[in-house]
């Protein structure tokens, strides 16, 4: 048998759930996963001395309520980087070989005797976190802040870069013909953005002056979403000429600032704000600009930098919002407490997303709202996803987003 992974209780997390007992599988499912186990599952570990490798993995069967997917598409995440190369988020700690991935996209292969929303040949995309649906988060909606969410590609629990995986049910999404694959994967960092612009809807607004601090995958979402809000004028910022290159075409009619790492946050600010038209002031000595008014009302910040997060406070209009999507180190120091206190501006921070997969398919369906194509620079097979986890690491391949497919045809 090929390995599986286990949690702390020794439970196996490999997308076999722990309350599966095989000897009540249906017959028919239990069918299927046998004739896939000649597909094999291979499956992209991430270790804790910080080396990734393709390992041969059982193939899961699915539980009452889950669904067993074959993934054929996934994104490759900062995240994922991080815990590669890092060990950790924060708190998130790989301490065991764990699967890594959480942005993917398959075909419903087989189903649970419970489940009634899906079958067979079902295109879906998966929403990565699976809540406890039993503690006050979750019974008020806010289910992205439940403390006991099973969340794929975070140790202990499997990521999807493998060939088969199973969900639970509920979380994943029909994806309407007019959605393909590669868009139905990123949903996920659209969801991430859509969580945040729904937090941020009582100053972003059609008219209202935008700015994005960062221009990855994340920046490129959420440049796509303020577009699609209204907003305007809207400007990106990077330390990376090439990326804001990239945004130009991505969204055109947006303007963009090249930030210079050795300015200050409130050096930096001032020429951001210039963009927009404002002139300078005095930040320090509190004497403002005349055209206070012209500055962005919403700013959002997807770096996670300590410099550019205080970039953002500084270059916020007074009473406007600076939303942070970025995550970065664990303690934050200098923000201007003062500055943002005296100027009214809200900080706000959001953690992953709620509810936000199925306005995002709306949104991608047929490319009527907003078109994320362009992102995908890169595609590898999954018998590459080594190479594709090398391609996000290298300065000399430049990538917005990388995904890993899988086009093995499949017969059950």
């Amino acid at each position: 048998m090929a390995p599986a992974l286990l949690d702390t209780n020794g439970q196996q997390m490999n997308g076999v759930s722990p309350n599966t007992d095989k000897a009540s599988t249906p017959a028919d499912v239990a069918t299927t996963v046998q004739k896939l186990s000649k597909y094999g599952n291979p499956a992209l570990f991430t270790t804790p001395d910080r080396k990734i490798e393709i390992r041969p993995t059982e193939v899961p069967t699915p539980a009452a309520t889950e669904a067993l997917i074959h993934v054929r598409c996934t994104g490759i995440c900062g995240s994922d980087m991080h815990f590669w190369h890092r060990g950790s988020i924060g708190p998130l700690l790989f301490d065991r070989p764990c699967i890594l991935g959480h942005e993917p996209s398959g075909v419903v292969l087989a189903v649970g005797s419970e489940v009634t929303t899906l079958r067979k040949g079902d295109r879906v995309a998966i929403e990565p976190g699976i809540p406890c649906e039993r503690c006050w988060l979750c019974d008020a909606g806010k289910y992205n802040l439940c403390e006991q969410v099973k969340f794929i590609g975070v140790c202990p629990y499997a990521g999807s870069i493998r060939r088969f995986i199973t969900h639970e049910a509920k979380y994943c999404h029909k994806l309407p013909d007019g959605v393909t694959f590669a868009q139905g994967a990123l949903l996920e960092p659209l969801s991430v953005v859509l969580n945040a612009v729904r937090q941020s809807s009582d100053s972003l607004a059609i008219g209202k002056p935008a700015l994005i601090c960062g221009a990855g995958p994340i920046g490129l979402c959420a440049l796509a979403a303020v577009k699609a809000s209204g907003a305007f004028p809207i400007v990106i910022t990077d330390v990376d000429e090439a990326k804001l290159d990239f945004a130009r075409k991505f969204v055109p009619g947006i303007k963009t600032y090249h930030v210079q790492m050795q300015d200050t946050a409130i050096e930096t600010s001032e020429n951001i704000r210039k963009v927009f038209g404002v002139r300078s002031r005095d930040v320090e000595r509190m004497i403002p600009s005349p055209d206070e008014y012209r500055a962005p009302s919403t700013v959002i910040e997807c770096t996670g930098i300590e410099i550019s997060v205080n970039t953002a406070c500084y270059t916020c209009r007074r009473d406007g919002v600076v939303m942070i999507i970025g995550v970065g180190r664990s303690i934050m120091n200098n923000l201007p407490f003062m500055h943002l206190s005296l100027s009214q501006i809200d900080v706000r921070f959001t953690n992953r997303y709620s509810d936000t997969w199925p306005a995002g398919i709306n949104a991608l369906q047929n490319k009527q709202v907003m078109d994320l194509d362009a992102m995908v620079t890169h595609t590898y097979p999954l018998e590459e996803a080594i190479q594709a986890m090398e391609a996000c690491s290298d300065p000399k391949t430049p990538t917005v987003k990388v995904q890993i497919v899988d086009n093995t045809e499949v017969e059950v």
